[in-house]
């Protein structure tokens, strides 16, 4: 299915900002956070990530990931939702507004989904206001690299990058825990800190003992996107911001 109308959306959720091409290096992840980003997986970001492409500095790798905590084995199983638009925002000129979006769509469902691919395009819409644009620069079926249109796409089921200690982070902020990540909350304990850092940090702590991945194992939903760096930087300084939306 290819749209032949623009379509105009509300962004539901957003995530890290991430400078890149100077490669400042910013950490953070976000998974089931909430009872309504949990209830709605295939809008859930969890990491961006931005870097060279290896062997080639003229060209640039953006990833985002979604759809957190699919377990083990089953992510061939498990597809984009064809109702949100996925974007990479661009900001190239140090304003903190995007000057150019990578959008992503999907058609269907199941091993057969079609991807979409447009951009790297001037958005028509900024902010918490997106509006599908055209026409398509690549198109391909998930969990296949495919190459077209200058750029180099995959999108589909990759393990969790990102390392986490759950059970240390609610020991520091018990606040956090919610009955959607698993951990009860002792209402008398809510805000009281049971530790002061991470398992393996610095730390005076005695038998602190060694961190362990709760991610370890776990799927996501990634969309790759590798182009040629000058179609980001515009007429910019050479220094990018890059964060990504997706939208219902």
């Amino acid at each position: 299915m290819v749209f032949s109308r623009r379509k105009l959306f509300v962004a539901a959720a957003a995530t890290l900002l991430v400078p890149t091409f100077a490669l400042v290096r910013a950490k953070g992840s976000d998974h089931a956070d909430t009872p309504q980003i949990a209830a709605t997986p295939g809008a859930d970001l969890t990491d961006v990530y931005v870097f060279p492409k290896p062997g080639d500095p003229s060209k640039v790798v953006l990833a985002m990931s979604v759809h957190p905590l699919i377990p083990t084995g089953q992510g061939p199983n498990v597809s984009f939702d064809p109702d949100v638009l996925y974007q990479f925002k661009i900001d190239n000129t140090g304003d903190g507004v995007e000057d150019l979006v990578i959008q992503a769509n999907f058609t269907g469902t199941g091993p057969s989904q079609q991807v979409n691919i447009r951009g790297p395009l001037v958005p028509t819409m900024k902010g918490n206001r997106n509006q599908m644009l055209g026409p398509i620069t690549a198109t391909g079926t998930i969990n296949n690299v495919f190459t077209q249109g200058g750029m180099q796409v995959f999108a589909g089921a990759r393990e969790d990058s990102f390392f986490f200690d759950l059970s240390r982070f609610f020991q520091i902020l018990p606040d956090r825990a919610t009955p959607v990540n698993g951990v009860p909350v002792i209402p008398s304990q809510a805000n009281v800190p049971q530790k002061a850092s991470f398992r393996g940090m610095p730390t005076t702590e005695a038998g602190a003992g060694s961190p362990t991945d709760f991610l370890l194992g776990l799927n996501v939903l990634s969309i790759v996107v590798e182009l040629p760096k000058s179609q980001l930087i515009g007429g910019g300084s050479g220094n990018i911001g890059i964060w990504c939306t997706t939208s219902k």
